[in-house]
């Protein structure tokens, strides 16, 4: 009679990875990804991407700086099939700017670059609240939509155009339509 083969070490849930490149030739999203407390400190692995919303020529697609961590799963616990779940922030600095404009314990939806191109959606009441389209901060251009009404602007005290109730504003009243 012969011995059973050695059971091979299953790796279920979450572990936390890193990322060493975001280049991916097949451009579906995958991450060369380390993760030491399966994989040592050398080896790396591609990791195909969890998604809340795919389709064909449709869905949600990111991709993460590099050194970025991210949360890693092994389909079937087999550590040669990788999958990036999510990230997991290395402190508060690392939470997007835009998304500390709302009041604590506000709902809110916060999707920013790097570059702080974001956007927000918010359940705060005007003028804070409602959806921001922010380009570069808050210096920057931007699109706001609250209860109060619409603004378009080219950034602080530049060129904007405000629908409020019956009144269109430009340029901070310098001409007011009703």
């Amino acid at each position: 009679m012969t011995a059973p083969a050695p059971a091979t070490k299953k790796w279920g849930g979450l572990y936390q990875g890193v990322v060493v490149s975001n280049v991916d030739s097949t451009q579906m999203g995958r991450l060369l990804v380390r993760v030491p407390e399966v994989l040592g400190d050398d080896p790396c692995i591609w990791a195909s991407p969890l998604s809340p919303v795919a389709g064909t020529a449709s869905g949600m697609y990111v991709v993460p700086l590099v050194n970025s961590g991210v949360w890693v799963q092994f389909l079937g616990g087999d550590p040669n099939r990788a999958v990036w779940v999510g990230f997991w922030r290395g402190g508060a600095g690392e939470v997007p700017p835009a998304a500390k404009t709302t009041s604590p314990g506000v709902p809110q939806i916060v999707l920013a670059t790097p570059g702080q191109n974001a956007l927000v959606i918010s359940d705060q009441s005007a003028p804070l609240g409602g959806i921001t389209l922010q380009l570069h901060g808050p210096a920057g251009p931007f699109i706001k939509i609250n209860e109060k009404g619409i603004e378009l602007s080219c950034g602080p005290g530049l060129a904007s155009i405000q629908l409020m109730g019956t009144q269109v504003i430009v340029n901070g009243g310098a001409l007011m339509v009703q």
